[in-house]
């Protein structure tokens, strides 16, 4: 990307600011799991009390490594807090900035209407399955055992799953070259009329 991904301007943010900023906006508590440069990462959201951000020190063995820290975050935090068992949680990139709150809104709410859902919760759009993914909590063992260079979504298409429909291709859109970063910051400031 000619420059680290993640802390590239996005607005009056960065790339993970904005994904930050969309969990926020449906009302959810964001748990940031940094690797690469991640201690950079977090002095970024150091004025960020509302959001956690969790160093994974094995960040080289890929995401499933993020992700069992998140998850171990998470368990945590709900016990400290005194919230009980966590029911699940979402998981979306931190280079999808264009993944919007309804996608979360609309999965929470389908969610709460199932008495919480026995499988994995995908965002989709004409049948395309995207982001953000809600993993049940009874996964966590399973995810736990997983190979560390197995793929997260293999795992999760071979147990029960579902998806809800989301109208917007931001839950496909991550950014992956500077091509696809220069097309969807475009979009983007053509949208929502940014100055900068």
């Amino acid at each position: 990307m000619a420059a680290w991904k993640p802390l590239l301007p996005w607005g009056s943010t960065s790339i993970i600011g904005a994904v930050v900023d969309t969990v926020l906006a449906a009302g959810l508590r964001p748990v940031v799991v940094a690797g690469y440069r991640g201690e950079e990462l977090a002095g970024s959201f150091a004025d960020r009390p509302e959001l956690a951000v969790v160093l994974n020190d094995g960040w080289e063995l890929g995401m499933l490594g993020s992700i069992r820290t998140g998850i171990d975050f998470i368990l945590q935090n709900c016990l400290e807090d005194g919230e009980g068992d966590a029911a699940g949680f979402f998981v979306v990139p931190a280079d999808m900035p264009r993944v919007p709150a309804k996608a979360f809104t609309l999965m929470t709410a389908a969610l709460d209407d199932a008495g919480m859902a026995s499988g994995a919760v995908f965002a989709a759009r004409a049948g395309k399955l995207g982001h953000p993914v809600w993993i049940p909590a009874a996964f966590i063992p399973a995810l736990r055992h997983l190979d560390p260079g197995s793929r997260l979504r293999d795992y999760l298409l071979g147990q029960p799953w579902s998806s809800v429909e989301v109208d917007d291709d931001g839950i496909f859109e991550d950014l992956d070259t500077p091509e696809a970063y220069a097309a969807a910051l475009k979009q983007a400031q053509a949208s929502m009329n940014w100055n900068n």
